[in-house]
């Protein structure tokens, strides 16, 4: 499997939103880097368990921050797209109450979640309602540039 890690092929052409995204690729290959480790000890598992409660705590703030952009546009697709971030976190939370029985296999299945899940959902839903997002923008701009050239 590829190493996390951002490119510009992941880019949906609205900057908050590929700034957060990149971030949170960021967050993931820090999971990766530390799951790498070959011989874990206590502390190499304290990280990688403090790295899950990083993503889990991104990843919340930046799917309400993503979320909050399209109710504001009125996304048609808004509640699939919300439906796919619960699940995340919801898995991620799983993980995490695992993590404490076995956590050289949790760490391992959540690394492979996190490095299947993030790219597929950027470059397919993300890319989704990017072209939505940015033709709403135009329309805003141009309407506030119309009402700029009547007064």
């Amino acid at each position: 499997m590829e190493v996390l890690a951002w490119d510009d092929s992941f880019k949906i052409q609205i900057p908050l939103i590929d700034e957060r995204n990149q971030r949170f690729m960021e967050i993931a290959a820090k999971l990766e880097e530390l799951n790498a480790v070959k011989r874990k000890k206590e502390e190499d598992f304290d990280n990688i368990g403090e790295a899950l409660a990083d993503i889990m705590e991104f990843a919340r703030m930046h799917f309400n921050e993503e979320e909050k952009v399209l109710v504001g546009k009125q996304y048609p697709e808004l509640n699939q797209h919300k439906r796919e971030h619960k699940k995340f976190i919801k898995k991620i939370m799983a993980f995490r109450r695992l993590f404490s029985e076995d956590p050289g296999k949790v760490a391992d299945e959540a690394l492979k979640y996190v490095k299947s899940w993030l790219p597929w959902h950027i470059k397919e839903l993300d890319a989704r309602y990017a072209p939505f997002i940015r033709v709403q923008n135009y329309l805003a701009e141009c309407q506030a540039m119309g009402r700029r050239g009547r007064s």
